[in-house]
């Protein structure tokens, strides 16, 4: 495949991505918008869009700052929606009641944040993108995991907000509990980045 092919397929992919993702923040923010921005699969389907609206317009820039800023935006959205993806197929789903799936996936906004969106915009950064090269590009979606997680954690400890998720209700679950799945999750996220970063990495070794 040449390079002017793969940039075109690149361009295709973003451009559904942002089309899709932006469908699906509408239709959430018409169901409710007081706690949009509680759960980490909104999150990490705006940051997605962003990421995606910004290689849009810059694709064709020869600015090395902006270049990076848009890879490592780009990179930050495919782990994130990659985590959201398998949470939901591998935790929610397999053990949450018939009413929890019909809620995840029975819904525009369930069905293209959960399940298309992530699809789209990680077989784009893994399989047309330039993507991040150092090792410590893994610490850009593990440092924006934890920042969540300690928010989530703050808020619900203060009662300031419900916990999205229920391994975040801090009152409902003993400190160890607590602890192990926020150690899980961290563990989850840093798999994802070093998996989305060595597909990248073998792609590109693969085309030269």
């Amino acid at each position: 495949m040449t390079e002017k092919k793969q940039r075109n397929i690149a361009l295709a992919l973003n451009i559904a991505a942002f089309v899709l993702g932006s469908v699906g923040i509408g239709f959430r923010l018409t169901h409710s918008l007081s706690d949009f921005f509680l759960y980490y699969t909104q999150i990490s389907n705006v940051i997605a869009v962003i990421s995606s609206a910004m290689y849009i317009v810059c694709r064709n820039t020869q600015n090395k700052r902006l270049r990076g800023a848009v890879t490592a935006s780009r990179y930050l959205g495919a782990c994130m929606l990659t985590m959201t993806f398998l949470v939901v197929v591998c935790i929610f789903v397999p053990f949450g009641t018939e009413v929890t799936t019909r809620r995840l996936l029975g819904s525009v906004n369930g069905i293209l944040h959960h399940i298309v969106c992530p699809l789209v915009s990680v077989i784009s950064y893994i399989f047309f993108e330039d993507g991040v090269k150092t090792r410590r590009a893994l610490l850009i979606p593990f440092t924006a995991t934890a920042i969540y997680a300690f928010t989530v954690y703050t808020l619900n400890f203060l009662r300031l907000a419900e916990a999205p998720y229920p391994f975040f209700e801090v009152y409902d679950h003993p400190v160890p509990e607590l602890i192990a799945w926020f150690v899980g999750l961290m563990a989850m996220i840093t798999c994802i980045a070093a998996a989305v970063r060595l597909g990248n990495l073998a792609k590109d070794r693969k085309k030269k």
